[in-house]
């Protein structure tokens, strides 16, 4: 076994492989791999291996079901406490998400500062004067959140770029839910609500201390500490619903969304002119084995 390790005896398999789990860009051993590692340490006997093997998988099957029926999820977790990430700023309401350095402060220009205002207006039912005159002229920007609970950290692109390139990962396209209106598109029907999930590129993260506003319905009376995502959304052109995957080529409009939206990070293949979006919290993310007809 020292002279042929799994990476080489996997090459044996790779044609089997793609047709059990699909294209190679869409699958990824580590997992199996990390786990494999954890299954190590738990031999103990060298003559009955296996017998240290079952014991250890059926006492994390136990430890499972304990965590799931009463809720201690967090109190039984074998994994070490991750430690809170030096700098970060937490924000009142937003238990979610902590803010990563740098930051600056910024006047928003007009285009930006009238999205704001169009998304406060919506969020607080008042009127686009009545929420300028609540806006401060200055907002506080920041490069990076973090998603806790072993979530992403995620990079706004103008402030912080990070790496790109045709073999480097951009952290700032990410994938956010937003309420729309099922009906929008039919006059006089109620509007029914449903939840729709977008793609784009992170743009900005805001900090805005809001001041009060009185003709708000109903009223705010006091000021509110906001964190705001700005995102240039992708225009889906097509979808291959069985594999999760989207394609744009452009992007549409940008707009201003609340930053507890964002759900995550996706990745991005250039493929003929377009880009494919791989949302690995969707079905790519896991592969679904199909036993064979006999």
């Amino acid at each position: 076994l020292s002279a042929c390790p799994l990476t080489i005896h996997a090459l044996l398999h790779v044609a089997q492989s793609i047709r059990a789990a699909g294209p190679v860009w869409a699958s990824w051993a580590f997992p199996m791999e990390r786990y494999c590692g954890t299954l190590l340490p738990a031999i103990h006997n060298r003559r009955y291996p296996y017998a240290s093997l079952d014991r250890h998988v059926l006492d994390k099957a136990r430890l499972a079901h304990i965590k799931l029926m009463y809720n201690i999820g967090n109190s039984l977790s074998l994994r070490p406490l991750m430690e809170r990430p030096q700098k970060a700023v937490s924000v009142p309401s937003y238990d979610s998400c902590v803010l990563l350095p740098a930051s600056k402060p910024l006047v928003p220009p007009r285009g930006l500062r009238d999205k704001i205002v169009s998304h406060l207006s919506t969020r607080y039912k008042a009127t686009p004067a009545a929420v300028r005159a609540a806006l401060p002229v200055e907002v506080q920007e920041w490069a990076k959140v973090r998603i806790l609970n072993e979530g992403d950290t995620i990079r706004a692109s103008t402030l912080d770029p990070g790496r790109d390139g045709e073999d480097r990962r951009n952290a700032s396209y990410i994938r956010y839910e937003q309420l729309v209106d099922k009906n929008a598109r039919y006059r006089g029907r109620p509007v029914i609500l449903e939840k729709k999930t977008f793609y784009g590129e992170l743009q900005h993260i805001l900090l805005v201390n809001l001041n009060p506003i009185p003709a708000a319905t109903p009223p705010l009376l006091s000021p509110e500490t906001l964190l705001l995502a700005v995102i240039r959304n992708c225009s889906i052109e097509s979808d291959v619903t069985r594999l999760d995957i989207h394609y744009y080529k452009q992007f549409s409009r940008t707009e201003v969304v609340d930053l507890t939206t964002v759900q995550c990070i996706v990745g991005r293949i250039q493929d003929r002119g377009r880009f494919a979006i791989i949302d690995r919290s969707g079905t790519l993310s896991r592969a679904l084995y199909i036993e064979e007809d006999t």
